[in-house]
């Protein structure tokens, strides 16, 4: 480590100060933390907490998707998205990240990120909008602004893409 780099760390001056990206980590623990103990222990209907309760099987699959999106975004922060590597400053934060993944997929859950892949109508995705970029030689996902979540097989939350055309893909008639 640099020493114009540690100055900067133990700055007294909050403008010199490094600031560190801020991550819904914390967050989506939490609520991993809270939903399996709502799915371990049955709690009375005068003690239940608020948020979606065991027997609505509609609400807890909201609370999953929006654990599952948080989690994925959280994922995105840290990764260089060139190399696809954990940021250096980011390798503690990512295990933690990759470990909240791993409790979801265990659970049941799926996340389905769409990027750089073919579009095809038949996607469980929204699309945001179309628009046209070079070098695509057929329509294709640019970006995932919400990944596409999957319970045990079922559609929980459905995804939000931007999906990129050709140029100048006008179809010919003979």
């Amino acid at each position: 480590m640099s020493f114009p780099l540690l100055a900067q760390i133990f700055a007294r001056d909050p403008r010199k100060q490094v600031r560190f990206p801020e991550l819904p980590v914390d967050e989506a623990l939490t609520a991993v933390r809270r939903l399996e103990a709502a799915l371990r222990e049955p709690q009375a209907p005068s003690q239940a907490a608020p948020g979606p309760a065991a027997d609505d099987p509609e609400g807890l699959s909201t609370a999953f998707g929006g654990l599952a999106t948080q989690v994925w975004r959280a994922m995105g922060k840290t990764v260089d998205p060139a190399t696809g590597e954990p940021r250096e400053e980011m390798r503690r934060v990512h295990r933690h990240i990759e470990g909240a993944l791993d409790a979801l997929k265990q659970m049941g859950l799926t996340i389905n990120d769409w990027a750089n892949q073919p579009y095809d109508a038949g996607l469980p995705v929204k699309v945001l909008t179309f628009q046209p970029a070079l070098g695509l030689e057929r329509d294709t996902i640019l970006e995932t602004v919400r990944p596409t979540v999957m319970w045990k097989n079922r559609l929980v939350q459905l995804g939000e893409v931007v999906v990129g055309t050709p140029v100048g893909s006008k179809e010919k008639t003979p």
